[in-house]
């Protein structure tokens, strides 16, 4: 009896301290309640491209709690598409430093995102592992398989590469989970196990399962993934010729302009062409577009520069990490975004932007 009043004068005493002391549980609940309500504002600033809000927003988010996971990532992100890759990956390696393989297909994203990073910035040997631990943990997301395929082609593994790159296509057209439940839902690979048990992604998907786009200047951006383009995607990648190879580009800064690449992304989409590098030109002073191109990969450069308008074709000796180098020069930038860089035979595909 006297155990148990000790034990009750016990919990009262630390009920009374909890709720008079600014550091009790309390505080940190509103805390962690705070936080995600500003962490949910810096996400949709960040949609909506408000860089600035965004990053105050996360900013604000780790000054409440350290180590709140989705305002790291979104920062990371944020450094990437600013091109300060190496800060990026720092964050991601941090992320998925304690993930093991029995995480679930919910931290997939981290390792696709930060073998992408990787990839970006030349680094595709560390690219290809981050990326099959991102397949592993989550073999239905085609971004995943896409991205390591584009590593193993980096990598010289064209053989492989293609493979990956069948795999993410059969992934973009095909239901695997309705598959899975006509079969009596089992399998014996683990990992596609948890992914298919894993709640299917709603149709507007969160942030963290949203398509992070490298677009022209190399730079990652955050987008939703939207199926009637995926699906236009997937049947250009069908149509195409199996002996088409895919052409690495590296696009390189060589006037300076702040915006510019960034204003291009949106609207260079060409097929058989995949921006794997980034880089600026020393001092900035190119006076005139030009795009570098290996013998076997001139016809891609002359497509490309036809949709540019001005830029001139320079061929060179094979053995470059890229078979495409878009440099970008001042020419260009007197143009300012006002570019035709889309074919005239889509107009489609221009109006679902």
């Amino acid at each position: 009896m006297r155990r148990t009043l000790e034990m009750t004068r016990l919990a009262l005493l630390c009920a009374g301290l909890m709720a008079c002391s600014p550091f009790g549980w309390r505080a940190a609940l509103d805390s962690g309640a705070q936080a995600e309500d500003i962490y949910r504002t810096g996400r949709a600033q960040h949609l909506a491209e408000q860089l600035d809000g965004a990053r105050a927003a996360y900013e604000a988010v780790l000054r409440l709690e350290p180590g709140h996971p989705g305002a790291r990532n979104g920062l990371a992100t944020l450094h990437a598409e600013s091109g300060e890759l190496e800060r990026a990956t720092s964050i991601w390696r941090e992320l998925t430093a304690s993930i093991g393989l029995d995480a679930g297909p919910g931290k997939a994203y981290l390792f696709a995102n930060l073998g992408q990073a990787y990839l970006l910035g030349g680094a595709h040997e560390e690219a290809r592992g981050a990326l099959e631990r991102a397949c592993l943990l989550d073999p239905l997301d085609p971004r995943g398989w896409q991205l390591l395929g584009d590593a193993l082609a980096a990598l010289g593994q064209a053989g492989r590469a293609a493979q990956m790159h069948r795999q993410a296509a059969a992934l973009r057209q095909h239901d695997l989970r309705a598959d899975f439940a006509a079969a009596g839902g089992k399998t014996e690979v683990a990992p596609l196990g948890q992914a298919l048990a894993a709640p299917k992604p709603q149709a507007h998907p969160d942030w963290s399962q949203s398509y992070i786009h490298v677009g022209v200047d190399g730079m990652m951006e955050l987008r939703r993934v939207d199926a009637a383009r995926e699906a236009h995607q997937a049947q250009e990648e069908r149509e195409a010729p199996a002996s088409a190879a895919v052409a690495r580009l590296e696009i390189r800064n060589g006037n300076g302009v702040t915006g510019m690449a960034r204003a291009l992304s949106n609207r260079i989409d060409e097929p058989g062409i995949r921006v794997t590098r980034l880089s600026n030109d020393p001092g900035f002073a190119v006076h005139y577009t030009r795009i570098e191109y290996e013998a076997t990969h001139a016809d891609a450069a002359r497509r490309l520069a036809r949709r540019l308008g001005s830029a001139r074709l320079r061929e060179v000796d094979p053995g470059a990490p890229v078979n495409l180098r878009l440099v970008l020069g001042r020419d260009l930038a007197r143009h300012g975004t006002a570019l035709r860089l889309w074919p005239e035979a889509e107009p489609e595909r221009l109006a679902r932007r």
